[in-house]
């Protein structure tokens, strides 16, 4: 073995690699990327919960107990007077994640409990939580318990917790949703775009545009294939939850199905798109982390949005994955029709049209 060979062989694929511009960027582009959103991700804390706050009591211990609420950087305070909404519609119309109501009688009952009085009496908070997300959850009824504590030593305050959709949710039952949403982005994307630019590398591409195919009828064809690969493995990801780890289901398997397969077609057009900047099947697998990266760490899989910081939060709510984990959530976990969760609905809805409109004019230029 000679040094001088082996360096020749080194030499030489270092400069093939230098010439390929694309490679260097993903070479350097890609640690710098991981690393930031991995360090960012980690290093959040659940913030700008929306909690609606209705004090009937009007007492300056109430109003102690608020502000301790409000000082709270987890949660997102907004003082309400007696709403005409009841808690659970603040929470499925209004948009919050929880609302909590001192009835009259707070401070009252709070402090003849403390004087002995009336040793019989406890003052009660009315907590209202919408329970789909356990992480969510447990944030604000620790930060409650946190705000009551902080007033004083005194006489306990019994909170009276109500589940919004009456389920016990654990968290692999929110968990499973978003794998399903992950699994589907990630055959449908990559698969489609591996295909496309081996398509471009055979030549397949001009004896396609010369036969009676239309570029309608293959961007088509690509998605009946690719989302009944969706629909297989999300039966699996179900089968496998349901069998070996008891994951509740509470709403409509059709509709989740549905759901699944309008994502599928949206990462079909994805995948398209992509292939647009791959010229060869080895600069097509570079694609693989900025399409895994941001869907595993910023769509609210693995941990709340809340969680993200807020530098990072916009790129968040253009990430795909996050409507589709918020409408499949909707659906599985909380029993609701997709319309019901109009913003992950038409978040899945807007993906599927932007990308199917930009895989077809992608396509248009590859047949010049």
């Amino acid at each position: 073995m000679k040094t001088s060979r082996v360096a020749a062989i080194a030499g030489r694929v270092l400069r093939q690699l230098r010439h390929d511009k694309r490679v260097l960027v993903f070479m350097f582009g890609v640690p710098s990327l991981a690393m930031i959103l991995f360090g960012f991700s980690f290093s959040g804390n659940i913030r700008d919960v929306r909690v609606a706050v209705i004090d009937e009591d009007q007492t300056e211990f109430s109003a102690a107990v608020i502000d301790n609420l409000l000082a709270n950087d987890t949660l997102s305070v907004s003082q309400l007077e007696v709403p005409k909404l009841s808690s659970e519609e603040l929470l499925v119309k209004s948009g919050y994640q929880a609302a909590i109501r001192f009835p009259a009688d707070f401070g009252s009952a709070y402090f003849a409990r403390l004087s002995g009085s009336t040793p019989s009496s406890q003052a009660k908070v009315y907590l209202t939580i919408d329970e789909s997300d356990p992480q969510i959850s447990a944030a604000v009824q620790a930060s409650l318990v946190d705000a009551l504590m902080n007033v004083g030593p005194g006489a306990p305050v019994k909170v009276e917790t109500q589940n919004l959709y009456q389920i016990d949710v654990r968290f692999i039952d929110s968990f499973a949703p978003a794998i399903m949403g992950l699994v589907c982005a990630f055959v449908c994307t990559m698969l489609t775009l591996m295909s496309v630019v081996r398509e471009k590398v055979d030549g397949t591409f001009s004896r396609i545009w010369v036969s009676p195919v239309r570029r309608g009828e293959f961007i088509l064809g690509y998605v009946v294939a690719f989302g009944l690969i969706a629909l297989v493995q999300a039966t699996l990801v179900l089968t496998i939850g349901k069998l070996v780890f008891s994951i509740v289901i509470n709403g409509s398997l059709l509709w989740a199905y549905l759901c699944v397969m309008l994502f599928a077609i949206g990462s079909v057009g994805l995948g398209t798109l992509m292939s647009a900047l791959a010229n060869t099947e080895s600069q097509a697998i570079l694609f693989f982390p900025l399409v895994m990266l941001p869907s595993v760490l910023l769509s609210g899989m693995l941990w709340p949005l809340q969680a993200i910081p807020k530098l990072l939060r916009p790129i968040a709510y253009i990430v795909p994955l996050t409507y589709s984990n918020r409408l499949l959530r909707a659906v599985m976990v909380k029993g609701l029709s997709p319309w019901q969760e109009p913003i992950g609905f038409a978040g899945v809805l807007a993906f599927v049209v932007i990308t199917i409109i930009l895989a077809s004019f992608v396509l248009h230029q590859s047949s010049k």
